[in-house]
């Protein structure tokens, strides 16, 4: 591995997480304008926890592209597959962490999403220069990029009701509304069990 590309990936672990608090966060910088809809988690949903993280990597990987001057299929097929590694994994974990019953799951999915990252550099690091020959899967993985891209869009537009998309605190899909009662929410799952 060349020395730039060490210093690249050594600072996407550093800058990644960064970017994740600021997605994370970005609904309530940009007071709920299109951008933090867009870009941003609406609700503590663990679609929107996963949509952030997601983001926060590829966002990265799109900056190591510009700067890569020889090796790009290589490159973007290791992306690629390590973004999906990313979504699988912070759902495995993230449902893992709800199985459990976490009520404060901010820490613990923080930390699971994290790992993933670290865990993902490592993949995509391993194969952009191991052995294999992957630049054959270029097509089908720009085709997976595609397809996440399009369940992206629609599924930050609308929201299916399933647990993936629930909000945890609320029991409510998609934008919560300002005007909302959190006692009456409270009541009304303790009168559901």
């Amino acid at each position: 591995m060349k020395k730039e590309t060490v210093k690249m990936r050594l600072w996407g672990l550093v800058i990644v997480p960064m970017m994740i608090i600021v997605f994370k966060n970005l609904y309530s910088l940009t007071n709920g304008a299109l951008l933090g809809i867009f870009f941003g988690a609406v609700n503590g949903s663990m679609w929107e926890q996963i949509k952030v993280v997601m983001l926060s990597y590829l966002v990265w990987s799109l900056v190591e592209a510009i700067g890569k001057r020889s090796g790009f299929h290589r490159f973007a097929v290791s992306r690629i597959i390590s973004l999906w590694f990313v979504g699988i994994f912070c759902l495995a974990s993230y449902l893992l962490i709800y199985a459990l019953g976490v009520e404060s799951a901010g820490l613990p999915r923080f930390i699971c999403a994290i790992a993933v990252c670290f865990s993902a550099f490592a993949l995509s690091a391993r194969l952009e220069y191991g052995e294999r020959k992957i630049e054959q899967l270029f097509l089908p993985c720009v085709f997976m990029m595609l397809l996440l891209i399009a369940v992206y869009c629609s599924f930050t537009v609308f929201p299916p009701h399933m647990i993936l998309f629930e909000d945890i605190q609320t029991g409510m899909y998609g934008i919560i509304p300002e005007y909302i009662d959190s006692g009456a929410i409270a009541l009304d799952t303790l009168y559901r069990v």
